[in-house]
């Protein structure tokens, strides 16, 4: 019995090393992965100064704050500020050029709707003054390119199962409120366009109108707007019937600091594509 009891003891203590192992290499793996998506979801804060600072090379979260040192994140950024935010949720995936979001929201009636946003890495933007063109890196790419690069297998994959396909389109806030705003609707026109070769042609795709960026600017922040700019899909995957699909969906995008909110925009226009 005492050694079946000193046996058991000893297969415990392995148990327990191997968890704490696979645990301790979870935590470092996180890190690693940090700089990598937490450089975009800076730039897409609704106030960019909320890109808060960290000593060091890493990102310290506790469950008060997000601290990030802006120097290490961009070269090009406003002299160090040190702001506390909420700490950002994870993305529900990560591709290799996107960050894909799982949201939830109702309408008026309290009907429910669930999404997947699926947004580009912060090195593919939308060329300012451009509603034909993206860059990766700066450099000009075609709409093959992006999508071989974004729109990859993994992503389609999700984009399969959605009951609808929205294609987002946003402008910066440099330029007259009313260009801008029809810029931002042929983008999502051009959004729409690219993601409909990469789905089922029975698929359903609409295109969402955000307009022009009018949020606030806090001081120091950064005096770039292309975050203002993502190249964004949203799959719809669930409603309840009856849902009114535009008020769910703005409820959903809500209060999200990873996401453009739609209080940050000069539109909300929802039109079906095919």
């Amino acid at each position: 019995m005492s050694i079946e009891t000193d046996s058991l003891k000893e297969r415990f203590r392995k148990s327990k090393k191997v968890r704490r192992a696979w645990s301790t290499y979870k935590w470092f793996d996180r890190i690693r992965n940090w700089q990598d998506w937490y450089n975009w979801i800076a730039s897409l804060l609704q106030t960019p100064a909320g890109a808060a600072a960290a000593l060091g090379t890493t990102a310290v979260v506790t469950t008060s704050a997000v601290m990030v040192h802006n120097a290490v994140l961009d070269p090009y950024a406003e002299p160090y500020v040190q702001t506390e935010i909420a700490p950002l949720a994870d993305p529900m995936r990560q591709t290799r050029g996107t960050l894909i979001f799982a949201i939830e929201g109702q309408d008026k009636a309290g009907r429910r709707g669930t999404f997947d946003v699926v947004v580009a890495r912060k090195q593919f933007l939308w060329v300012r003054g451009s509603a034909e063109d993206l860059e990766k890196d700066g450099r000009r790419i075609t709409g093959d390119e992006l999508a071989i690069d974004v729109l990859d297998q993994e992503v389609r994959d999700g984009l399969a199962s959605a009951r609808e396909i929205i294609a987002v389109g946003t402008a910066s806030e440099e330029g007259n409120a009313a260009a801008e705003k029809a810029r931002a609707g042929r983008r999502a026109a051009r959004t729409a366009e690219i993601v409909g070769k990469a789905v089922d042609e029975a698929t359903p795709i609409s295109a969402l109108n955000l307009g022009q960026y009018r949020g606030s600017r806090a001081a120091g922040a950064s005096g770039a707007t292309d975050w203002q700019r993502p190249f964004m899909v949203i799959a719809v995957k669930e409603l309840e019937e009856g849902t009114v699909l535009p008020e769910a969906l703005a409820d959903a995008m809500t209060g999200k600091e990873q996401l453009p909110s739609p209080a940050s925009y000069s539109a909300f226009e929802l039109n079906k594509i095919r």
